[in-house]
């Protein structure tokens, strides 16, 4: 259980999340393309090839690697947790896409697989003098 709680399991958990889009995107946007044009905002952009999906990728997945190194130099975990809470925040998007589109939508299926594990990792990480529902009702109370 402890590679789980490991800094690099980010980077990692990103990667496998991604390949899912960069393999399956290109596909479905083609064989989908009647449909994604009814939808106001195109699903991941205007990006239809997979090399151009996978430079930003890229880019992001070397940012992750960076920090993730830096935490663990450092032994910086709120910095580490804040990264995996905005890496979850996104699945957020994956399942309203999901149910916009009424059907796959590449991504959604490691969504599902890892969002336990982030859940793991941020209870983990997550400072034990902060109650974990009081910034859920702060964040999301209506004031």
């Amino acid at each position: 259980m402890s590679i789980l709680f490991n800094v690099w399991m980010l980077p990692i958990l990103f990667i496998l999340h991604d390949f899912e889009e960069i393999i399956f995107m290109p596909l479905w946007k083609t064989r989908h393309h009647q449909k994604l044009e009814t939808f106001k905002k195109p699903f991941f952009g205007s990006v239809t090839q997979g090399s151009a999906f996978a430079v930003g990728v890229f880019e992001e997945f070397i940012i992750l690697v960076f920090i993730s190194g830096f935490c663990q130099i450092t032994h910086n975990s709120l910095l580490y947790l804040s990264f995996v809470i905005a890496y979850t925040a996104h699945f957020i998007i994956h399942y309203i896409m999901c149910l916009q589109f009424r059907g796959y939508v590449p991504g959604v299926v490691t969504v599902t697989l890892e969002l336990p594990m982030v859940l793991m990792i941020i209870f983990h990480y997550w400072p034990s003098d902060i109650s974990l529902l009081s910034v859920v009702v702060y964040l999301y109370w209506p004031w």
